[in-house]
């Protein structure tokens, strides 16, 4: 018998580690398949970096293009000449000659500038970096597209309005070439009237260049199409053959497989929405997955053959004691038991329940969590209107019960240009010195690192923000003496203006930063620099990007106190407390009203009108009404595009938790019904699914849910026989024991017990 029992264990072990070894030879097939798809994903991952990069090189080039288009619409020289007619334009010979002095520097230092001209449309002048044509027929008949004619090129290029036209053939001098060509009519703040153009034709080689990375890393091939899908540039491939891919690129995001299995990525401009595409052979994708696959095989092979002699081996060795244990197991537990290793599987159930691990593992996150927490509040992604946000500050062992204070930012100098190991040790070293020193003197603050050799302070105190700020010169004053005389280290600190609310924090460092970075460039000393003391006299108005970034993000969200409160920051500085000039009131309204049409641009409005109607607000702005006006009526565009946003959302959201309730009465049977099928199904988030859920109804989704399978189930126990087991089956349980649970929680008695009260 004993014998007999062995024999049967041994061979459980042998056919149990035999079942193992074949475990690599799936392995090999699903390691080559994931290898295959690891060099396609990075082959994909690759390329749109290459692909990007392009577009990024572009996109400057193009921002460098409207920057200097920007700064030669306001010449004084060139307005002047303007608004000369033809019969007058022998007088301005001077005003040329300083304006020809003028561009000639543009065209020598960007190649993308070097064939650009001006056409003044009263005086009939085309001016180039060092020519002036009396007649634009002289210009044309040296520089012409030869697709048109020259009414064609009067109508579509010098008299058309703001555009940058595709690829023509165009001929400069004797040399044939194709060209993109950029169009700005003149003025640009009046697009009314039409005195003249900015010109720039751009050679499609300087844009191919740009696209070679393609070809010369994955052997393919890639072009540019316009917001109208017409072809820009292309490398590698011919013109002819780009025909029939329009329609999959323009339709389908990537990456997509030709007939060949040439795989297409694309990359849209959020700027122009341009489309870059690029084509990787198969050939490229496969090169990397080949050794893998052989070596994956080889590999294989050989455990297989050392893993079959290594099974007899070990089934002998463990079957012996294997089969002991089961034997004493046995006199603790149920001899008749038909699995032997259930005793021996609840206890370790037991202790993996009691283990402490995670507990251990959350708590070692949490001064990770606490920093992300702190970066976000700095950057400006947490705002009160957050419903979550002082649990999560709780939980990150953040006191937000104050909400005003400063926010500094500490600087260890002289270690700018370096960079080696030895020198992110010296600093990491540094940077717990300075926080420790910094919690002998003061505890109030909370303090996170931005790059190895800054720290930024959080000062929360709702009291007194004088006496804090005399506590903070203190201790800074202390600790940068501490510092140079302990340890010879200069420290620089800028500090912001006071903040009031949470949102404000975001605002208050980048002044600190904006604070630092004034004492930087203007080789001031190690010591402490207020943002109030250091900013007032600028001649440069401020609107960084942080403040765009939340001036969209809060428009998008509808959120209009967020917005009103970013605008009168905004007009404050720049109005009130810096001394600008009136070009430089010009270039800040320009740049917020840009915000506010990318803000129009991005959202998508149901009613045209009203977009339209925003738009033609914005247009509308005149410097002649002052910056008070300006600024009531950007806020006028600002309470219109919030209602809009909020009133639409309010729509969608009922339109929506009507439709989930509709899905849950149709499959509230489905056992497998939870909100991540519910949220899968609409392609929203979880949370997204269940907060708007509770805002339009007043419960839980998971609640809803419950509730419809309850009321059904009631039904079907009052007016049917079936059991308990069926009915539980018919409302959605997986089984009757979870069915009863749900039932006593909801209606604090059994469904027995309710069938019985009804007889």
């Amino acid at each position: 018998m004993k014998r007999i029992e062995s024999s049967k264990i041994f061979r459980r072990f042998l056919i149990s580690y035999l079942v193992i070894l074949i475990i690599p030879m799936v392995a090999g097939f699903i390691s080559y398949q994931t290898s295959l798809d690891t060099a396609q994903k990075y082959s994909i991952i690759n390329s749109k970096q290459v692909l990007d990069q392009s577009k990024k090189v572009l996109e400057q080039n193009l921002d460098e293009i409207d920057r200097f288009v920007l700064q030669l619409s306001v010449d004084s020289d060139l307005n002047n000449i303007l608004k000369i007619n033809a019969s007058d334009k022998n007088k301005a010979i001077s005003t040329l000659k300083q304006l020809d002095n003028k561009i000639s520097s543009y065209a020598a230092t960007n190649e993308f500038l070097k064939d650009f001209y001006i056409y003044l449309k009263e005086p009939e002048l085309i001016v180039t970096p060092g020519s002036v044509y009396y007649r634009p027929y002289h210009f044309y008949a040296d520089n012409y597209y030869t697709d048109m004619t020259m009414t064609e090129w009067e109508d579509n290029i010098l008299n058309k309005e703001r555009q940058i036209v595709p690829s023509e053939p165009y001929m400069e001098g004797d040399t044939s070439t194709n060209v993109i060509t950029y169009v700005q009519p003149l003025p640009m703040n009046d697009l009314s009237v039409h005195h003249g153009s900015i010109i720039i034709p751009i050679e499609n080689p300087m844009l191919n260049n740009l696209l070679e990375g393609v070809e010369e890393q994955f052997k393919g091939w890639a072009f540019i199409l316009d917001e109208n899908h017409q072809l820009i540039t292309a490398n590698g491939i011919d013109k002819e053959d780009i025909a029939p891919l329009k329609e999959k690129v323009i339709n389908d995001e990537g990456p997509l497989y030709l007939d060949d299995n040439t795989m297409l990525i694309t990359e849209k401009s959020e700027k122009n929405d341009w489309l870059y595409v690029a084509g990787i052979p198969n050939e490229t994708l496969l090169q990397e997955a080949a050794p893998i696959k052989y070596k994956t095989w080889i590999i294989i092979g050989i455990t297989f053959i050392i893993g079959l002699f290594i099974c007899l081996f070990f089934a002998y060795r463990n079957s012996r004691p294997i089969n002991n244990v089961i034997k004493t197991l046995k006199e603790y537990t149920d001899p008749e038991a038909k699995n032997d290793y259930d005793f021996l599987h609840g206890n370790v159930s037991k202790l993996i329940s009691t283990n402490t691990d995670l507990q251990m593992q959350l708590t070692e996150q949490k001064p990770l969590l606490k920093d992300a927490f702190l970066k976000q509040l700095l950057s400006g992604e947490i705002s009160e209107s957050n419903s979550n946000l002082h649990e999560f500050a709780k939980q990150t062992d953040v006191n937000l019960s104050s909400n005003s204070g400063y926010v500094a930012v500490l600087k260890v100098e002289g270690y700018e240009d370096m960079s080696s190991s030895e020198i992110y040790e010296e600093l990491n070293a540094i940077r717990i010195v300075i926080q420790q020193e910094s919690m002998k003197i003061c505890d109030k603050f909370y303090v996170t690192n931005i790059h190895s050799d800054k720290l930024v302070y959080i000062f929360l105190d709702q009291k007194d923000l004088e006496s804090l700020k005399e506590n903070i010169e203190k201790m800074f004053t202390s600790l940068t003496n501490l510092l140079q005389n302990d340890y010879r280290v200069l420290l620089k600190i800028g500090i912001g203006h006071p903040f009031v609310t949470i949102p404000d924090i975001s605002r208050s460092y980048n002044e600190a930063k904006q604070a630092m970075d004034f004492a930087v460039f203007t080789n001031q000393l190690e010591g402490i620099y207020w943002y109030d003391d250091m900013m007032k006299e600028t001649a440069v108005f401020h609107f960084p990007l942080e403040y765009e970034f939340r001036l969209l993000k809060n428009l998008k969200e509808g959120d209009t106190t967020e917005s009103e409160k970013i605008i009168h920051e905004l007009f404050e500085e720049n109005v009130e407390k810096r001394s600008l000039s009136t070009e430089m009131h010009e270039q800040f309204i320009y740049e917020l009203r840009g915000t506010f049409y990318k803000a129009l641009d991005h959202y998508v409005f149901r009613n045209d009108r009203t977009a339209e109607s925003l738009r033609e607000k914005l247009r509308n702005l005149s410097f002649e009404e002052g910056m008070s006006a300006i600024k009531d009526r950007l806020l006028e565009v600002l309470h219109l595009y919030c209602d809009y946003v909020n009133n639409n959302r309010k729509e969608s959201n009922h339109y929506i938790v009507n439709a989930i309730k509709d899905y849950v009465h149709e499959h509230f049977s489905c056992a497998e019904l939870t909100i991540y099928l519910i949220s899968e199904h609409f392609s929203r988030p979880e949370k997204y699914i269940s907060q708007i859920f509770k805002e339009e109804t007043g419960e839980y989704l998971y609640e809803y849910l419950e509730k419809i399978r309850m009321e059904e189930a009631l039904h079907l126990l009052a007016n049917s026989s079936r059991t308990i087991n069926d009915i539980a089956e018919q409302v959605g349980y997986n089984s009757a024991h979870s069915f009863r649970r749900a039932f006593k929680r909801v209606h604090n008695m059994t469904p027995n017990q309710f069938r019985k009260t009804l007889n």
